[in-house]
């Protein structure tokens, strides 16, 4: 058996058939009704963003400094700070990483390197996101599309770990490229001391 894709047992709950009950242009909202194994009903609900195909999260470095775009969060009603972030602009994650740089720092990197992929709320959302390392020579932050993004900002891991213990930076996409950085040994822990 191979460690990486261990057997995965049978599913407990079955889907009887699927049941769209909204989309738009980002996501389509199913909600399913299942079988349980004892045979009882119920219903699941998942949203499925962008026909399925994986979005993206960025940590873009320039000369030890890491860029942080400034948003509004409208599902959460606030200013956030994160790593650039996207919905899937086709099946291609990677050109979908470099067309989000492009709008949300104002250029594409010099080098992508892919990191992992995490699920962001697999309870709910039957979504994938692909992490990438986006190494710039110059740091830009001019976003091309200022309706999305009001801000960036280049910090130190010092500082970056300094907002996340603080509560400031909570943002799920931030911590998990950060963290694929680190057990790849992109970023150094002793970098943040």
């Amino acid at each position: 058996m191979n460690e990486d894709h261990p057997r995965q047992p049978a599913a407990p709950v079955r889907r009887l058939h699927e049941n769209l009950v909204y989309r738009n242009q980002f996501a389509a909202i199913y909600d399913d009704p299942v079988a349980f194994p004892d045979g009882s009903p119920g219903t699941f609900l998942r949203i499925v963003e962008s026909d399925g195909k994986p979005g993206v999260a960025m940590l873009a470095l320039c000369g030890g400094q890491i860029a942080l775009v400034r948003t509004y969060r409208y599902a959460l009603r606030l200013w956030e700070w994160s790593v650039p972030r996207g919905f899937a602009h086709g099946d291609d994650a990677d050109g979908s990483a470099q067309a989000e740089l492009e709008e949300e720092l104002g250029e594409r990197p010099n080098e992508l390197i892919s990191i992992g992929t995490v699920t962001p709320n697999s309870s709910l959302l039957a979504s994938e996101v692909k992490l990438y390392l986006a190494l710039y020579s110059t740091t830009p932050s001019a976003p091309a599309d200022r309706k999305e993004v009001a801000e960036v900002k280049w910090i130190d891991l010092k500082t970056l770990y300094a907002q996340i213990v603080s509560g400031h930076i909570k943002d799920a996409f931030t911590l998990s490229a950060l963290t694929c950085a680190q057990a790849r040994r992109y970023i150094a822990l002793e970098d943040m001391i």
